[in-house]
């Protein structure tokens, strides 16, 4: 990859817009009474942006706080993603903005908007929804099929955001099926996945381990073992810290031989030629997951809330009508196995003219280290740091 590749990203967004992104991701995950099995932070981040851009008063506020966003990088921020990631081999990324009949969008929104995202939406359910679920196939290659919204209520607009990544180990794992001795024995025989890694890639502290994969293409996965007490919430509040703060913990070559960690142990054996540098062994497991989420529920962390208020949104500057946010959903799947990792998310808001919604009644609320038991995982852009998609292993993919 050239230079100019690697640093896009970087040249795209500020450390402290990072930094926000990351934060969004950290914020919504410890609101949630689970951590989700795959789920993006970053899909959602710019279309705050977005929607602060043609908001007022006191939702446009709750907006940018919530991305911690100027306005004037907020209105930046989507055009800004979408050209730093044209050169990567590994990222892709898409916005689109579909708009039905019964809404007049503001003419210097739209004009805000990146090139060629705007798009129709005909006012018949079945033929919209085609549509839609064509571009998500389109834009995350196939990974996700559907837009995750429900085409049987009113929409009048929709706002979305497709990423997918896709890299491919530096250091292939070996896989075998096989028995894993902790928790997860229960389980019978699951996808075991091997390899020697030779680099400084696990940091340890009294808490947990993270051990980063490096792939192609600018991408690295992390993976964080807890301690068996420790929550989810824990874990994943940890390896986000890991992830962005390159003095977290201490490496594990400082173990002394006999010395653990948590699920690390250091050795000592006798080899056939001079050792050169670090050597992790590792043991994990291959996992397929798949998650469907309700952003309404995390509407206070998200900065939707007064936006998903069909009596209090205000939208002046999107929409000559009175529109709100009337869904919030994102699906997201991730995949890790022997060759390397790929992951999508799709985000999607559905607006709605206030006048039509009929309000609901009811809220719904040598070191050797060896993953497994339940962990947590991210991928990062390398050079900047930013968190791409992250999620909890809960079980890993049995075998036949």
């Amino acid at each position: 990859m050239s230079t100019d590749e690697t640093k896009a990203l970087q040249q795209a967004l500020t450390a402290d817009e990072v930094a926000a992104a990351n934060e969004l991701t950290r914020r919504w995950f410890e609101h949630r009474s689970e951590i989700p099995a795959a789920a993006s932070g970053l899909g959602i981040w710019p279309l705050l942006g977005v929607l602060a851009t043609g908001a007022i008063g006191a939702t446009r506020n709750e907006l940018l706080t919530a991305a911690r966003l100027t306005p004037e990088r907020a209105a930046a921020i989507p055009e800004a993603l979408l050209r730093a990631v044209e050169a990567s081999p590994a990222l892709r990324l898409a916005f689109g903005v579909w708009a039905g009949s019964r809404i007049t969008l503001d003419p210097e929104w739209v004009e805000g908007l990146p090139v060629d995202a705007i798009g129709s939406l005909t006012g018949d359910a079945p033929a919209d929804k085609a549509a839609l679920d064509a571009w998500v196939s389109r834009s995350t290659q196939g990974l996700i099929e559907r837009m995750p919204l429900d085409f049987s209520q009113r929409i009048d607009l929709v706002l979305a955001s497709a990423l997918s990544v896709r890299t491919t180990w530096a250091t292939p794992f070996q896989e075998r099926p096989a028995l894993m001795p902790g928790t997860w024995s229960r389980l019978g025989r699951c996808h075991a996945l091997t390899a020697t890694l030779h680099d400084d890639l696990l940091r340890v502290t009294d808490d947990a381990s993270v051990l980063t994969v490096p792939g192609d293409g600018d991408i690295d996965v992390l993976l964080a073992l807890g301690r068996e007490d420790l929550t989810p919430h824990r874990v994943t509040d940890l390896l986000l810290g890991a992830a962005s703060d390159p003095a977290w913990g201490r490496s594990a070559t400082d173990l002394a031989v006999g010395e653990r960690a948590v699920g690390v142990e250091v050795v000592e054996y006798m080899g056939t030629r001079r050792q050169t540098g670090p050597e992790i062994d590792v043991e994990t497991v291959r996992f397929h997951l798949e998650s469907d989420l309700d952003l309404s529920e995390s509407a206070r962390q998200l900065g939707l809330l007064l936006a998903s208020d069909p009596d209090r949104a205000q939208f002046d500057r999107l929409a000559a009508e009175p529109v709100f946010v009337s869904q919030a959903k994102q699906s997201a799947t991730a995949v890790f196995s022997a060759t390397g990792f790929e992951a999508a998310a799709v985000t999607a808001l559905a607006m709605t003219r206030a006048a039509s919604f009929s309000k609901p009644q009811h809220r719904h609320v040598k070191a050797s280290v060896r993953f497994d038991r339940p962990f947590a995982y991210l991928a990062r852009h390398r050079p900047s740091g930013l968190v791409l998609i992250a999620g909890w292993v809960a079980e890993p993919e049995r075998a036949a």
